[in-house]
């Protein structure tokens, strides 16, 4: 395994997808979050490097201190480039420590309770990443308030994670084996059709027809889970790469301003 690989640098995305989104969807100056959006990148190489020295599920030549080592400076790094954020907007200490806690939890504790974990992930990845922009937001560009369309698109991006992640544990068979394949496919395909109806309405709210792309992908997820069987490891690959052409998505309709 090569330095890049151990970092997972490919995973960053499901934190850094729900800070882009909330600059993209309240129109804010990407500059000022800059901190918080690295921040969490840095913050979650650290939570991918506690996860290895935990679980132990990959094959790497690291000792745990080695992983601890990178792990620690990396988490400095993340909470020092958030410290402007801390200061101009106190609750975000408290939504960077849940998540931390939650993170730690999980791998520790609740990597072994199949559903209570995905409520974990999604919420310490996406929930926190996001309020997180947003409340820096009310500080510093105080007329973007939060309105139904978000809360709506918030909720799609939640569903469609929790549908990922119990496609991720199916696949490397994990604690949601203890649900039959029949039971899989049916919170999957609940799940995509929830991400479709929240998508729409979300889009119809907000007016933001980029956005359309959004209420397309839950369709590979219910064509996957068409029929009750685990799925072949290459489709984990295959979300993974669809979720950092997300973010570069992101990035360009951040920049291009294209609404």
């Amino acid at each position: 395994m090569n330095r890049i690989e151990l970092l997972r640098l490919d995973y960053l995305f499901s934190v850094v997808v729900p800070c882009l989104l909330a600059v993209y969807i309240a129109n804010l100056h990407i500059v000022n979050y800059l901190g918080i959006i690295f921040g969490w990148s840095f913050i979650g190489i650290t939570g991918n490097l506690l996860n290895d020295a935990i679980d132990k599920d990959r094959d790497i030549d690291y000792s745990n201190k080695e992983l601890g080592t990178i792990a620690i400076i990396s988490f400095i790094l993340g909470i020092t480039l958030m410290i402007d954020s801390f200061t101009k907007a106190r609750i975000n200490i408290v939504f960077a420590l849940c998540s931390i806690f939650l993170v730690i939890g999980y791998c520790v504790f609740l990597k072994k309770f199949s559903i209570i974990n995905k409520f974990v992930l999604v919420t310490s990845h996406i929930v926190f990443p996001y309020l997180m922009v947003r409340f820096l937001s009310f500080a510093i560009e105080p007329s973007k308030p939060i309105l139904l369309g978000e809360i709506m698109l918030l909720l799609t991006f939640l569903v469609f994670s929790f549908s990922g992640q119990v496609i991720h544990e199916a696949i490397d068979q994990e604690a949601i084996q203890s649900y039959s394949q029949r039971k899989v496919q049916i919170i999957v395909q609940i799940a995509s059709i929830l991400t479709i109806i929240f998508g729409i309405y979300a889009i119809i709210l907000l007016t933001y027809y980029y956005l359309f792309p959004f209420i397309v992908v839950p369709i590979g997820p219910m064509y996957i889970y068409r029929k009750p069987r685990v799925p072949g490891k290459h489709v984990k690959d295959v979300g993974i790469i669809i979720g950092n052409l997300i973010m570069v998505y992101m990035i360009v309709l951040i920049f291009a301003n294209l609404y």
